[in-house]
Order: C-alpha cells, then sequence, then structure tokens
C-alpha cells in the first residue's frame, strides 16, 4: 500500500470519527424534534451519495456508448451498487425518522415515494445485467437501461417541490431551517460519507478490473 493510500485511509477514519462525535453527541438538539434530529445526520448523507453515486454510474454509462470501453462499463455498475446501499440506507433511515416525527414509519410522502421508485429502478438495471450472458450486449443494454433510469433521480429530488410533501426542506431560496452549527456538523457528515464512498467505488472498481483480467486470462489460456 502506498503511503497516499495510506494518508487517505488514516484521513478517512479521522474525519468520519469526528463527523460522528460532532452528530451525536456535539451538535444541539433540535427545538421541536429533540434528540431526533440526529438522524439528520445519517439520513441526508445517505441520500447525497446515493446520488452522487448514481450520478457517477450516469457519466459511465454514457463514456460506455461513446467510448465502448469496459472500464466505463465497470464504473457504471460499481456506482449503481453503492447507489442502492446509499439509498436503502436513505430509505431504512428516513422510514426511522418519519416514524419518530409523523407516527407511521410510511407515509407515501412524495419524497418517500419517488426514491423508492428510483431504487425499484436501479434494482432493475443490475437485474438486467445479471440477465444477460454476453459481456458486450450486457454492457450496451445496460448503459442505455441506466441513462433512462436516472430520469427517476431528479424526480426523486425536486419531489418536495412539485408536490406537497410533509418532507422538511432544510435550505430553501429565502432561509436555512438549521442552526450554524448543525450546518457545520451536516458539512462534516457529507464530507465523511464522501471519503468513505470514494474509498469504496475506488476498490470496487480496481477489483472488477482485476477479475477481468483473470477471466480474460482463464480465456486466452484455454
Amino acid at each position: 500500500m502506498e503511503f497516499r493510500d495510506r494518508f487517505y485511509i488514516v484521513m478517512m477514519i479521522a474525519v468520519n470519527i469526528v463527523a460522528s462525535y460532532s452528530a451525536f453527541v456535539l451538535s444541539p438538539m433540535e427545538k421541536t424534534m429533540g434528540d431526533r434530529i440526529r438522524i439528520f445526520y445519517v439520513h441526508t448523507p445517505a441520500a447525497w451519495v446515493c446520488y452522487l453515486s448514481l450520478g457517477i454510474s450516469l457519466v459511465g454509462s454514457i463514456a460506455f456508448l461513446a467510448k465502448r470501453n469496459p472500464q466505463y462499463d465497470r464504473i457504471a455498475e460499481a456506482s449503481a451498487v453503492l447507489g442502492l446501499v446509499y439509498g436503502a440506507i436513505a430509505l431504512v433511515t428516513g422510514s426511522i425518522w418519519a416514524n419518530a416525527t409523523w407516527g407511521a414509519y410510511w407515509n407515501w410522502d412524495p419524497r418517500e415515494t419517488t426514491t423508492l421508485i428510483l431504487w425499484i429502478a436501479y434494482m432493475g438495471y443490475l437485474s438486467l445485467k445479471l440477465s444477460i450472458g454476453q459481456s458486450e450486449k450486457r454492457a450496451t443494454i445496460g448503459a442505455v437501461y441506466n441513462v433512462l433510469a436516472f430520469s427517476t433521480l431528479p424526480l426523486s429530488y425536486l419531489s418536495i417541490q412539485l408536490w406537497q410533501s410533509l418532507h422538511p426542506q432544510v435550505i430553501t431560496a429565502t432561509q436555512i431551517a438549521i442552526t450554524t452549527p448543525m450546518i457545520e456538523t451536516l458539512v462534516l457528515n457529507l464530507l465523511a460519507s464522501s471519503l468513505v464512498f470514494a474509498y469504496i467505488l475506488r476498490e470496487m472498481i480496481t477489483l472488477r478490473g482485476l477479475e477481468a483480467r483473470a477471466r480474460g486470462g482463464v480465456s486466452g489460456g484455454s
């Protein structure tokens, strides 16, 4: 392991420790929600990384369609997998928050519903890729589907503006609904989750590249 890799890991761990301590100990309670606000520092970074990873997946699929380089398809697929993981975390923590705030885990709120649609759409992307045996065909059809599935992301993000929603709007055009210490804690947790995501994504892409070379070596030897 190179020095820069060790440095990144140490920095990532340190930032996550500080972010977690800030979220669950230092950050003040919210006037209405009290300590229940602390799930906000898990839910929002998870949603942010979900959107980020699916955006990277889209770029990977477009790049594959343009260049036909399998590396771009691996990036798109690995990013989609992480998008599903973080999307599931966002859905679960959002449901816990909804139960604590509104008394029910699921309310068919526009943000809840459109995010679930997004998650199902990307499960379809992975299921489609798993169902096709030929690698070139799998990558091409998967990339086209990915481009179409991405339309669910802006739908999810804009849902609280398009329809009446119980989901709180922390930042609007006229105000920020949380205090400065809360903003600092949120930014710190967004950074921490992004660092973890970047590390896992890099490792997944590297592993998938090694697997592809190994399969190529076996095919070439046979």
